[in-house]
C-alpha cells in the first residue's frame, strides 16, 4: 500500500534506508534505523495522513515551517513520525520535485533513491565501492565538516565507507575543482 501512495505523490525513500537497500555488499554490516521519505511541496500531508491513519504512526512533534526554505537545504519541512520502534521522516520538498533536496545531501553515498517502481544511484561507481565525497555545499567555508558531518562520518566509516572531499586546484586564473583520488 505505501508503494502506491509513494506512486500517486511522486514521492521517494532516500537516505540510509536507500542506501541499506541498494548497497548490497555493505548491509550485512549494519541496519537502517529509520526511513526518510522525501515529497514534493503539496503531497507531504497526504503521505503523513496515510502513515497515521492506515499504518498505525503518530506525529512526534508538529513541524515548524522554515520562513527561508531554499536555504535549508532544499526541503521546506520534516515531519517525525513513530509507531513502537519504527521511525519515518517525511521530508517536504521545498518544490514540486521530491528529488530537489538530493543534491544537497552530505555525501554522494546517500545521494540515492527508491521510487515505487525503480531505484537511481547518483554515483554508482564510488557508492558501490563504499567511497563517497563530501558535498562542499554542506561544509563549512566549502571546506571542513561542522560536527553533524563528522559524526555522520564516523557512523559510515564504521559501515564500510571511505570519504574523500573536493579541493580547489588552481590552472592559470581560474579555480577548478579536482577529486582526491582513493587509493
Amino acid at each position: 500500500m505505501l508503494r502506491n501512495v509513494l506512486r500517486v505523490t511522486n514521492s521517494v525513500i532516500s537516505g540510509s534506508s536507500a542506501l541499506h537497500f541498494l548497497d548490497v555488499d555493505r548491509a550485512p554490516l549494519w541496519s537502517a534505523t529509520d526511513l526518510d521519505i522525501y515529497t514534493p511541496i503539496h503531497c507531504a500531508r497526504q503521505i503523513v495522513n496515510y502513515l497515521c491513519n492506515v499504518e498505525g504512526y503518530h506525529i512526534v512533534q508538529e513541524p515548524v515551517p522554515s520562513k527561508y526554505p531554499h536555504l535549508r537545504s532544499g526541503f521546506a519541512t520534516v515531519f517525525h513520525l513513530r509507531r513502537d520502534l519504527s521511525e519515518i521522516d517525511v521530508i517536504q520538498s521545498c518544490t514540486r520535485s521530491a528529488l530537489y533536496p538530493i543534491p544537497y545531501f552530505w555525501g554522494t553515498h546517500v545521494m540515492n533513491y527508491l521510487t515505487a517502481d525503480t531505484f537511481c544511484v547518483a554515483y554508482p561507481e564510488y557508492t558501490l565501492e563504499g567511497k563517497s565525497l563530501l558535498n562542499p555545499v554542506a561544509l563549512v567555508d566549502k571546506q571542513h565538516p561542522n560536527v553533524r558531518m563528522l559524526t555522520n562520518m564516523d557512523k559510515y566509516t564504521e559501515r564500510g565507507y571511505a570519504f574523500r572531499k573536493l579541493v580547489p586546484v588552481s590552472f592559470s586564473s581560474r579555480a577548478l575543482y579536482d577529486i582526491i583520488l582513493f587509493r
